[in-house]
């Protein structure tokens, strides 16, 4: 049977690497646990054609043979769907994410992310994809911790659909959420009124918490179940969050994204979480495209 990528699918990227497995086997147990279709995508650029079953060729390659494999042994009822696009990985990927739930690589390999270093394929795919991608990095026990979810907050409106997706995330998997709010005094903060250096710091906090408060209003009215466990401090963003991502099941950063491959941007906070944090991280766009995908000249498959 064939079949698209279904709606809303967890779509991880698959190349035969340990890192790549790592990712797959984080995706399957979050797509269990989120109650959602798992889609394996292995980039096949280095074809001249498109897959297609033919007696010479095969109707899956090795490394989706092995991936599902895997799946199906410690997720028997999980719903899984493949596809071996010719394209190069990042346009197979960014336009998968036009119809996925979320992306999920992993921090480098080859195949899906064929010879790609981490600043690379996972960078463009975080800032350009019209979905959330998750790099699945540090040492992540499974897609089901029980750890907190971490999320950054700056208050700029660029965060707001990080902030949203931390939240729902962690009312789906009943986990607690720790936003972060990590600010450094500057010669600016005199014309808003904030202590400056050697003035009274404790005021300067309780003026950031504050602003922490405003920011969480909205979405912990939406969300009530969720236990917030707010952190402020005085202190570079990176490494607060890399400090709190240490026993975290997921921390989420937002970035402003890119709709045009040939001119990605990803905000230096990102870029710095997806080298340094201790656990998977989800990069969520301020703003999704609308447009739908373009035609693919892919092979699907159920599992």
């Amino acid at each position: 049977m064939t079949t698209k990528i279904p709606q809303n699918a967890l779509v991880v990227g698959v190349d035969g690497s340990p890192q790549s497995w790592e990712a797959l086997r984080w995706a399957a147990d979050r797509a269990e646990l989120l109650q959602r279709p798992l889609h394996l995508m292995h980039a096949a650029a280095h074809l001249a054609e498109p897959f297609d079953q033919t007696p010479s060729r095969p109707a899956i390659d090795s490394v989706c043979n092995e991936a599902l494999s895997r799946v199906r042994a410690d997720h028997p009822e999980l719903p899984v769907t493949w596809s071996q696009p010719s394209e190069s990985p990042i346009p197979a990927l960014v336009e998968a994410s036009a119809i996925a739930g979320e992306i999920v690589l992993g921090t480098r390999g080859m195949g899906a992310v064929r010879g790609a270093v981490l600043g690379s394929v996972t960078t463009e795919v975080s800032a350009t994809a019209q979905c959330p991608v998750i790099v699945v990095r540090g040492t992540p026990l499974d897609g089901k911790s029980t750890g907190p979810v971490v999320v950054g907050v700056d208050g700029r409106a660029d965060g707001v659909a990080a902030l949203d997706f931390a939240f729902d995330d962690a009312a789906r998997r009943g986990v607690p959420l720790v936003p972060v709010l990590a600010w450094q005094l500057d010669r600016w903060d005199f014309a808003s009124g904030i202590p400056m250096p050697g003035g009274d710091m404790k005021a300067a906090t309780e003026h950031h918490r504050a602003k922490l408060e405003h920011v969480l209003a909205g979405p912990a009215a939406r969300y009530p179940g969720v236990e917030v466990r707010p952190v402020v401090e005085c202190a570079p963003t990176a490494g607060s969050l890399a400090q709190q991502s240490v026993g975290a099941s997921l921390l989420v950063v937002g970035t402003r994204g890119h709709r045009e491959l040939s001119g990605f941007v990803l905000g230096s906070v990102s870029q710095a979480m997806m080298r340094r944090a201790a656990c998977p991280v989800a990069v969520v766009a301020h703003a999704h495209a609308a447009d739908g995908a373009t035609s693919r000249d892919d092979r699907h498959a159920t599992a």
